[in-house]
Parts: C-alpha cells; sequence; structure tokens
C-alpha cells in the first residue's frame, strides 16, 4: 500500500507516536490492527437444512433464531426479501433468506 514514489507506506505518513507498549514495540498503532477488530465478520454458515416451518418475525428486535448460523439474534427489518439480523448482545449486522429462521432453536 503506497501512496508516492518513494514507497512510503500511507500508515507511516500518519502522526502517530510509536507505540511502547512490551506488546508492539516501536510499531504504529495503526499497523497492528486487523479487519476483525474493526468490522468483526457475520457468523460462520453452517451445513444444515433448512427448518420445516420457517417463521416470519414482524416486530424490530424480536428474537429469532438463525439456522444457517446456529445462532439467536434480533431480527431488524427486512428488505428485497432477505432479513436483517443482529447479535443479541449488539454488534455487526447479517442478512438471511426468509426460509432460514425459525422462532424456536434446532
Amino acid at each position: 500500500m503506497t501512496n508516492n514514489q518513494s514507497g512510503e507506506s500511507l500508515i507511516l505518513r500518519r502522526n502517530f507516536p510509536p507505540c511502547r507498549c512490551p506488546q508492539c514495540g516501536d510499531a504504529v498503532p495503526e499497523a497492528r490492527l486487523s479487519t476483525d477488530a474493526i468490522a468483526p465478520a457475520a457468523p460462520p454458515v453452517r451445513r444444515v437444512a433448512p427448518p420445516s416451518e420457517s417463521y416470519r418475525p414482524s416486530a424490530i428486535g424480536e428474537r429469532v433464531f438463525d439456522v444457517r448460523s446456529g445462532c439467536w439474534a434480533a431480527f431488524m427489518g427486512w428488505q428485497h426479501g432477505f432479513a436483517f439480523l443482529r447479535p443479541l448482545t449488539g454488534g455487526v449486522e447479517w442478512e438471511t433468506e426468509a426460509r432460514w429462521i425459525t422462532n424456536t432453536e434446532l
């Protein structure tokens, strides 16, 4: 990731002082950020069959179970046939098809 002909990194051009903690040593604070720390990934997809009876939530914040991820979630809304869900403890939303939602854990 370079910005000029000398190959100077965009991160190193910032005016952050070097970190002095034992974990980083002399590193620039941003250099050790991972993408998971910035925006965690959606729950992993499990290889299971959709439930025999899907459930269509209607109230925002309603507790539902996403069969593909195996997670309980809060329903956030519908868009283009996809349900948007968020972890019950808060966090990044993910989308799933309506057929994967139920109101009981399988």
